[in-house]
């Protein structure tokens, strides 16, 4: 039941994209992967995991809200709030596995991409380039942290955080498109970064189970 209400919440956030109800429907579907979160630890008796992984769902949850705003930066605050999140989320991670050299490499290779998409004809990041390159290696490194717990320690509940900081991290190089790049399909890259980040995130929260 908790799974439909969570789809019927993205499905009315989409539907209301250019309304001036998003941000509501928004919150709520953010607010929503937070309750998934909630419900799965007290149904398996993971409540001390939730309490690491929550510092980074509240952020995420911020960083929604924020995004869906349209005031002067909000972009640029946004980036921030996820940047904080996603630092929690490496914190929740290193309660598992300690700093390894293999998790820098899908930064590294993150920023070189960065780079050589920047010499795309109309791609342009503008006074945000700073802020995106240093966002950009905080995801993926998470992305990639999720992959080396998982390796390390095998089991149902890091296979489904590492799928959803994978979603999550590609919802994040579309919506790169979505921003900087200029093209005539920004509605479609929009819709699928919004179903791949609020898919990834559903994995994240429902890992609890």
């Amino acid at each position: 039941m908790i799974l439909i209400l969570y789809f019927i919440f993205f499905f009315l956030m989409i539907m209301s994209l250019k309304s001036r109800y998003y941000i509501l429907f928004k919150a709520l579907n953010s607010l929503a992967f937070i309750g998934i979160a909630v419900y799965a630890s007290v149904i398996s008796n993971h409540v001390s995991i939730l309490y690491i992984l929550l510092p980074g769902l509240i952020g995420c949850f911020i960083g929604d809200v924020i995004l869906a705003t349209h005031y002067e930066n909000h972009f640029l605050h946004g980036l921030i709030t996820f940047l904080i999140a996603n630092l929690c989320f490496i914190w929740f991670f290193s309660h598992y596995k300690g700093l390894t050299i293999e998790e820098f490499l899908l930064p590294v290779f993150s920023m070189i991409l960065l780079t050589v998409l920047s010499y795309l004809p109309h791609m342009d990041y503008g006074k945000l380039a700073i802020p995106v390159r240093i966002y950009t290696f905080v995801i993926a490194w998470v992305a990639a942290k999720s992959i080396v717990v998982y390796l390390a320690m095998p089991s149902t509940m890091f296979f489904s955080c590492m799928i959803g900081f994978l979603l999550y991290l590609l919802s994040d190089l579309i919506l790169l498109f979505y921003k900087f790049y200029e093209c005539s399909y920004k509605n479609q890259l929009k819709f699928i970064n919004l179903f791949c980040y609020y898919s990834g995130l559903l994995m994240i929260a429902y890992s609890l189970m």
